[in-house]
């Protein structure tokens, strides 16, 4: 099934969608509206929608078909008029989500009650000895009763087995003769039986086979479990052949294999060993080209940019899965979060807001979260490592440009979801269209733009 290209808009009454189907047979179209559910179907589209609040699917309803365009039309009257939906153009928000268990908010052990009052104590032994008394006293008589069924069934075992050995004249002490347990039974018809000669072989030759196998203790390095990497650590295995793909912006030895110890210092040694404080020297005492981008405004410093997305970036969000997370530590997605923004404000100053092709190495050089696949716990360990990878790796190595820098992921910040949203689609196509670095894209920048339109506050 495809997923059509769709647009939403609402007014005091209806919510209004917009599908792109062209060649369609009008009469098969499938539509479904119940609460806030909807959904749409004719051969190859599909379609299915979570909207924030709940609609009726009465006489009201009218769809229409435009052949010209390929559009379909569809307005759906809202439950409460007046209502306002929120979020009608984050599209993957809208996707329905795949079910999953929701996880209880409330803990799985809850102290329902600690008062210490002594009275209720009290009241509470009360009523527990007059529990226990009473399960006694039913353990007493159902003891009693079944000492009484136990000794009459073992008087009639006894008669029963006295009545047999007078019957049978059956000496017990025979019973503990040296017979074995188990018998082979064809023991004295091998000579006779071709068959029983064949398997009597296959035991032969069974039991004097050497069953064992050989042994080895395995090395220190196939001990160590797999890495755990990426957004909110759901990730492994994507850099098992790193020294055949010439991927230059990893900056750890054996991610597969690796630690977040082992990466950060991995981090940091490599960003000591690239310092050049002659490359600073240089920015720092000629930066007459460095002070114009500078002074250049980009187009968020006025927080009032024009946040209406494109057609291609609502089809960058129709493509992505909606999904559900459990998130280990927040604090670490945000944190990664400022270490993209700041990356990519880095990248928009020095190229005045044009891409080139140096854009995916530039963003993934100076991100940690990036190129050492980081994990950061607090926002001075995240400003740090920023401040010293812009200083180490890229061509302008200038302090104020750096601080400059984080004045932009200020500004985007303050303007909200939609304006990190269209920064983070930015990145995500950027990184989809490179043939080494578009593995970036899967472990952190899909599942980022998923999370900042469903969950990030």
């Amino acid at each position: 099934m495809i997923t059509p290209n769709f647009t939403i808009t609402q007014d005091f009454k209806f919510i209004t969608i917009i599908i792109k189907t062209p060649y369609i047979k009008v009469s098969d179209v499938e539509l479904y509206c119940e609460g806030p559910d909807f959904s749409f179907y004719v051969k190859p589209y599909y379609l299915r929608l979570h909207f924030p609040g709940n609609l009726v699917d009465d006489d009201r309803v009218n769809a229409s078909y435009d052949i010209s365009s390929g559009e379909m039309n569809i307005k759906i009257p809202k439950e409460t008029p007046g209502e306002e939906f929120s979020d009608l153009d984050l599209l993957t928000k809208l996707l329905a989500p795949k079910s999953v268990k929701k996880v209880p908010e409330k803990p799985l052990i809850e102290i329902i009650d600690d008062n210490n009052d002594e009275n209720n104590n009290q009241e509470n032994d009360n009523e527990l000895e007059e529990l226990f008394g009473k399960e006694d006293d039913r353990q007493k008589s159902y003891k009693n009763n079944n000492d009484f069924l136990i000794r009459e069934l073992n008087n009639d075992v006894n008669n029963e087995v006295n009545d047999v050995n007078d019957v049978n004249d059956v000496n017990v002490n025979d019973v503990n003769d040296n017979k074995p347990l188990i018998q082979e039974l064809f023991d004295g018809k091998i000579n006779d039986d071709k068959e029983a000669k064949r398997l009597y072989k296959l035991l032969e030759e069974a039991d004097a086979y050497n069953w064992e196998l050989p042994q080895q203790i395995p090395n220190e390095k196939e001990l160590l479990p797999i890495a755990k990497y990426g957004f909110n650590k759901l990730y492994s295995g994507y850099f098992m052949h790193i020294q055949e793909t010439c991927n230059e912006i990893i900056d750890i030895t054996d991610p597969e294999r690796s630690t977040p110890e082992s990466r950060r210092q991995d981090r940091i040694n490599a960003e000591n060993s690239k310092f050049d404080p002659d490359h600073y020297i240089a920015d720092f005492m000629c930066a007459e080209e460095i002070k114009n981008l500078i002074k250049s405004k980009n187009v968020w410093w006025k927080r009032s940019s024009d946040l209406n997305f494109t057609e291609e970036e609502n089809t960058i969000m129709r493509n992505l899965t909606n999904k559900q997370y459990l998130i280990e530590n927040v604090g670490s997605i945000y944190y990664g979060l400022i270490d993209l923004l700041f990356a990519y404000s880095y990248n928009y100053r020095v190229f005045e807001g044009e891409n080139t092709v140096e854009s995916p190495w530039m963003i993934g050089k100076i991100s940690p979260t990036i190129s050492c696949l980081e994990q950061f716990n607090s926002i001075e360990e995240t400003m740090k490592a920023l401040y010293r990878r812009s200083l180490a790796y890229p061509w302008y190595r200038n302090y104020k440009l750096a601080k400059k820098c984080q004045e932009d992921v200020y500004d985007l910040l303050k303007l909200g979801k939609r304006a990190i949203l269209k920064v983070l689609l930015e990145l995500k196509d950027l990184f989809d269209h490179h043939d080494i670095y578009y593995v970036y894209s899967k472990i952190w920048l899909d599942d980022y733009c998923i999370w900042c339109q469903t969950k990030a506050r």
